[in-house]
């Protein structure tokens, strides 16, 4: 029996590569999977100019918020998008997957409607496990895509001055749903391992993991196109055989060329260059005038 329920959809977004270029794709894409456009958006970081003085400004599909895009802030950031989407949007459930997310909308809705529907509290999702500032191990569920309740948000917002900031965002929420005596309940997931062509796709997940780079060793601007071929292959629309030959040689011709964390090597070489070669004193100088452009960098 399908049960009416309304979906709100939070995609964390940023400022940042590759989030734009994804949340670009993910936005013709959740359009045209079924989203209600009412309740869908892509929250981050606004400027002064897209703010005027506000906290938060709503802009067709994009939520400007007053907070930084830093990934030491994500926690901050997604309490104040749902502190926001409880006061103006009617909504049930809050799905949060991240701008490599891709979502089957009438998966979801089914999973949603045959396994959450009757549940007091939902926390929901790929449940992974990791180890505390203690070194006890933990259970949390994936921030690559979080499925809440409207009881749970509120439960968030009533106790976000409990929430560990110290912590990513998604290991913080299973901190503070266990603190709240809320368990998680088990999601699928789908991961594609970089190259899409390399895998057997099922079609019956509600979450696709587009990720290129952590584990596979691909460029993260092939994500957007894994976006692409997803919904391609989802859509049951065929990709033919010399694009797919194209294609699947682009994507490993990329992974070849592909140097993991390139600005971030770049910027260490030039630290220490500059350490060796300038003086002490003026070093320090530099690096204190900077600090703020050097904190936002390694941030993103």
């Amino acid at each position: 029996m399908d049960k009416e329920i309304k979906i709100a959809t939070l995609i964390i977004s940023s400022n940042t590569y590759p989030a734009k270029r994804n949340s670009k794709t993910q936005k013709k894409i959740f359009e045209q999977e079924g989203f209600d456009s009412i309740s869908t958006f892509w929250y981050k970081s606004g400027t002064k100019d897209q703010l005027n003085g506000k906290n938060f400004i709503s802009n067709q599909n994009d939520l400007f918020i007053n907070t930084s895009d830093s990934t030491l802030n994500m926690g901050m950031k997604t309490i104040l998008a749902l502190e926001w989407l409880d006061k103006n949007i009617e909504y049930d459930f809050v799905v949060r997957p991240t701008p490599s997310s891709y979502l089957n909308y009438k998966n979801l809705k089914n999973f949603i409607s045959e396994n959450l529907f009757e549940e007091n509290y939902v926390y929901a999702g790929k449940i992974q496990s990791t180890n505390n500032k203690l070194g006890q191990k933990i259970d949390f569920v994936s921030g690559s895509t979080l499925i809440l309740n409207k009881k749970t948000v509120k439960a968030i917002i009533e106790n976000k001055n409990l929430w560990d900031h110290s912590y990513w965002d998604d290991v913080a929420l299973s901190i503070l749903m266990k603190d709240l005596g809320i368990n998680p309940q088990s999601g699928d997931r789908f991961d594609i391992e970089g190259n899409p062509f390399k895998q057997n796709i099922p079609l019956n997940h509600y979450q696709y993991r587009c990720r290129t780079d952590n584990h596979y060793g691909y460029p993260r601007f092939l994500e957007s196109s894994n976006l692409k071929i997803l919904h391609k292959t989802l859509s049951l629309q065929k990709i033919g055989i010399i694009k797919r030959g194209i294609l699947f040689t682009y994507y490993e011709l990329s992974k070849k060329l592909y140097i993991y964390q390139f600005g971030w090597k770049m910027f260490v070489l030039v630290r220490s260059i500059f350490k060796k070669l300038l003086p002490n004193r003026l070093y320090i100088f530099l690096k204190n005038k900077y600090i703020k452009k050097i904190d936002n960098f390694k941030n993103v």
